[in-house]
């Protein structure tokens, strides 16, 4: 007789969780509606991902084996598009390197996929000093910027700042369109975070040496 063996099929991200409340909390703690349940969570992968992005048009981020919805809206959209606008127009006679959007898959070095609304990718982040052609390349966002929902919690914005952060990031902007205000990030602790309001202007820093763009001009009609 013929003994057939097999290796184990590897357990399920979310197996590593003792119950759902730590499962949902390592997501964010995001709204139970945002969390996509085909397929099932704990099995998702990159390829499910990109369906979703590519085929769907449907903005999802992958988090241990489970895909999570990215809020959208017009008002988001408007304020990233300028900022985009911003960026490129100062990145690109330059050749500084790559301007994305909300629709730019990353990969982080935990292994995650985050789609940051406005991403800037330096030249000198990137092999070859070529724009990546995966379609989910491992390469941090030098500058990350997120325009903040309704949605959005205060758990899920830390964990991916702190993402960012571990993948290379040199800086992250969270941009609030309720307050008018953009919380300034360029080190991993949170409370190094700095508040801009209508009246500052923001910088590239070290992450994007001489851009600047009036914090207003990323809220002209929002109110």
């Amino acid at each position: 007789m013929t003994t057939v063996t097999s290796t184990p099929p590897s357990p399920s991200p979310v197996a590593k969780f003792e119950n759902a409340a730590e499962w949902w909390h390592a997501l964010g703690d995001v709204p139970l509606e945002r969390v996509v349940m085909d397929p099932p969570p704990g099995t998702a992968t990159e390829q499910d991902l990109l369906v979703f992005v590519e085929r769907d048009k449907r903005l999802v981020e992958l988090i241990d084996g489970t895909l999570v919805e990215k809020p959208v809206g017009y008002e988001e959209s408007f304020i990233a598009l300028l900022l985009a606008t911003a960026l490129n127009n100062f990145v690109r006679p330059r050749t500084l390197g790559f301007v994305a959007g909300a629709d730019a898959t990353l990969h982080m070095r935990s292994g995650r996929v985050r789609l940051p609304d406005v991403s800037f990718v330096s030249i000198d982040d990137v092999p070859g000093r070529q724009r990546p052609k995966e379609p989910i390349p491992l390469v941090p966002p030098t500058i990350a910027a997120e325009v903040i929902s309704q949605t959005n919690t205060s758990m899920e914005m830390r964990q991916k700042t702190k993402e960012y952060f571990e993948s290379g990031s040199k800086l992250v902007w969270l941009i609030y369109p309720k307050t008018r205000t953009i919380a300034v990030f360029d080190r991993p602790a949170e409370e190094t975070a700095r508040l801009l309001t209508e009246n500052d202007v923001l910088d590239g820093g070290d992450a994007l040496p001489g851009f600047t763009l009036r914090v207003a001009e990323l809220f002209p009609d929002v109110r």
